[in-house]
């Protein structure tokens, strides 16, 4: 298989260490608006280099995998669409949900293969999860999410840095760029949200004496669910030093499941009496890409674990905070 990288960053050198690993796949090309780091990475890789995307997608390749700031997802990956490559497209879907409804236009009308990067969606303790509940929706379901983010980017970097990061606009902040796991675990447990609460605060977690960053460092986001769950989403950008937290808690009627989900991944609790206990033995960041490149082989888009569609209700809501957290008010979807 044939592949293409759209975007040289941080994520980019991460997914190129999985994809050489695997003998079937040959990094063939690399993009990046900086052609510089480009070429870094392609040097690594003994691939091709360019700055234009189009270039690439219009190349002799079987598939891309999208790692550009989340803004600008939509242009690549329906371009990618329109040649018939398969697509990992990293999370969030989009920066808006109409660039999210335009990529799942485009995959719907391709048939093509598209998985997005919500890695913990590649989780077999979340099927084990789904297999506890039986069927029942949950009543409560509570999120922390506690820690850094992508220390590779530089995030924290002097005011007009490169980090898109720092762009709210270009990457939506700690709201999309963190909080956004943990709605779409949520939404892959509960279903779609109905209503969203949120609030942000900034200056006093990772960005204290930053007054130079439009950016929040705490979010709280509270969901409605259509099927009568509540959930609740906290994160927080801490660059305490201490052992970042991610984790969600799942009350059901006869049910109550705890996950660990970074660095170990672990899932405890209890289902109709019966006690639960069990560990992840593999990286869901290499086997969600791993999944992404079977379903590419058998040509199957039902084989990943994450299509642009699931993704489309995680970038609903997180618009929906948003907009939450920017009036003040509950937001209807």
């Amino acid at each position: 298989m044939r592949l293409g990288l759209i975007g040289a960053g941080a994520i980019a050198r991460r997914h190129a260490q999985v994809l050489s690993a695997d003998d079937e796949v040959v990094v063939a090309a690399v993009c990046d608006v900086d052609l510089a780091r480009a070429q870094e990475l392609a040097a690594t890789l003994d691939a091709q280099a360019t700055a234009d995307w189009a270039e690439l997608v219009a190349a002799d390749l079987d598939a891309v995998v999208v790692c550009t700031p989340p803004a600008a997802h939509a242009a690549p990956a329906v371009a990618a669409f329109e040649h018939g490559l398969a697509v990992y497209l990293e999370k969030p879907l989009a920066r808006s949900h109409a660039d999210g409804e335009r990529i799942v236009a485009g995959w719907r009308d391709s048939g093509v293969v598209c998985a997005v990067g919500y890695q913990w969606r590649s989780l077999e303790i979340l099927a084990r999860a789904h297999d506890a509940l039986d069927g029942a929706m949950p009543g409560m379901l509570v999120s922390r999410s506690f820690g850094p983010t992508e220390p590779g980017r530089g995030d924290l970097g002097e005011a007009g840095a490169s980090s898109w990061f720092a762009d709210r606009r270009a990457g939506g902040g700690i709201l999309f760029e963190l909080g956004s796991h943990d709605i779409d675990l949520q939404v892959a447990l509960a279903g779609p949200a109905a209503r969203v609460h949120a609030a942000g605060a900034r200056g006093l977690l990772a960005l204290r004496g930053r007054d130079d960053r439009d950016l929040d460092d705490a979010v709280a986001v509270l969901l409605e669910y259509a099927g009568g769950a509540i959930g609740l989403v906290a994160v927080a950008w801490s660059t305490s030093g201490r052992a970042p937290v991610y984790t969600l808690d799942v009350e059901a009627a006869a049910t109550a499941l705890h996950f660990d989900l970074d660095p170990a991944f672990r899932l405890t609790g209890t289902a109709n009496g019966r006690r639960l206990e069990a560990a992840e033995t593999a990286d869901p960041r290499r086997t969600s890409l791993e999944r992404f490149l079977a379903a590419a082989r058998s040509g199957d888009p039902t084989g990943v674990p994450c299509s642009p569609a699931d993704a489309l209700h995680s970038l609903r809501a997180a618009v929906a905070a948003e907009q939450a957290v920017a009036s003040g008010r509950p937001v209807e979807l």
